[in-house]
């Protein structure tokens, strides 16, 4: 049986539905994970004197100690990784970026190795660096396809995210006490979109990693915030247990870089059958339409005004949550994206790759 393997990381949770999707096509996987790869030595010992340098401004932020030493976790995870190939000596070998691996470990690694950019990336010379020593090198965004193909990576092609719609799913009869969520890490872009909610309505549930400290002074940011972490079946009951879900996934305002690509949370979104309200951005699918299958806006005025409306009509909100449902149903799945893995492997594989 052919075995491929997957390295990457837990979280995001993209891992567990790929895995699933190539299972279902019939090819054993096994799975690599840098966070479970993190030797004591750097977690505890490295990382707080560091810390400690950095803030007593010993060391210059960027800089880190210890980085040609062993159990720094990239010089470990890379070690680790070569191991685990010579021991398992998988047939394919696929990448998610994030994080990346070193020449040196890429030259060790026989089989076909092709990689896929999740990050929002488009620096020339990271894309150069991720995309060195690949057979090839897919994308969710455009725009980084188009950097790699004009600094001369020709092996490259659009792959979008994907949904596990056994796990997101509509529930029907559900209670929806919570006006709008949101999960994501805290940035101030985010941040402003979250006031701005709660200046239309108290019924806000958030999660998310970074936000406690920044609503110490603000009570009603503080009092929305329900927790860290939400995965799996939780993230699916809050998404259906929520009038409207906000995603942010476009550029802040003013940024000079455009954001590409629509990242796993839109579709999880619309899988689950809320409305989805989400900032504009480049490469929206044709099919979806604003106020037909989603809401889209632009600043935060436009975010505040549509959402003070859609809370006024609660018909709009099932008309638009039910045409993005259909939207999404059977299409984006991990299984049909584990096919267009599995396919680039065998071109690869037979040199007819193009």
């Amino acid at each position: 049986m052919t075995r491929i393997l997957i390295v990457y990381q837990s979280k995001p949770a993209i891992v567990p539905g790929l895995k699933k999707g190539f299972e279902n096509a019939g090819v054993e996987t096994i799975t690599f994970l840098a966070n479970e790869r993190h030797h004591w030595v750097d977690k505890y010992v490295f990382h707080a004197i560091n810390k400690w340098a950095h803030n007593l401004r010993i060391l210059k932020k960027g800089k880190f100690l210890f980085s040609k030493h062993p159990l720094t976790h990239w010089n470990y995870l890379n070690t680790e990784l070569v191991k685990f190939c010579k021991k398992n000596n998988p047939d394919f070998v696929f990448f998610i970026h994030g994080i990346h691996y070193s020449e040196s470990t890429l030259a060790q690694i026989n089989a076909p190795k092709i990689a896929w950019l999740v990050d929002p990336v488009q620096e020339p010379k990271r894309l150069d660096l991720f995309s060195k020593n690949l057979d090839w090198y897919f994308s969710y965004s455009k725009i980084a396809i188009r950097i790699l193909q004009e600094i001369g990576f020709k092996n490259t092609s659009y792959l979008p995210h994907a949904v596990d719609h056994n796990e997101f799913r509509h529930i029907p009869e559900t209670k929806k006490p919570i006006d709008i969520s949101f999960v994501g890490k805290h940035s101030v872009h985010r941040e402003k979109y979250i006031l701005a909610a709660l200046e239309v309505t108290n019924k806000v549930s958030l999660y998310g990693s970074r936000w406690v400290a920044p609503a110490l002074s603000k009570p009603s940011l503080l009092k929305a915030i329900k927790g860290i972490e939400c995965y799996g079946g939780k993230l699916n009951n809050l998404y259906n247990s929520s009038k409207v879900v906000l995603s942010i996934i476009a550029k802040p305002e003013n940024a000079l870089e455009a954001q590409s690509g629509i990242n796993m949370r839109p579709y999880e979104i619309l899988a689950s059958g809320s409305i989805l309200c989400s900032d504009n951005y480049d490469e929206l699918h044709p099919e979806l339409i604003n106020n037909e299958n989603l809401i889209l806006f632009n600043n935060v005025d436009e975010f505040k005004q549509s959402l003070s409306q859609l809370l006024k009509e609660k018909q709009k909100i099932e008309d638009i949550a039910a045409s993005g449902r259909r939207f999404i149903e059977g299409r984006f799945s991990y299984d049909e994206m584990a096919k267009t893995i599995l396919a680039k492997f065998k071109e690869v594989k037979d040199g007819t790759s193009l």
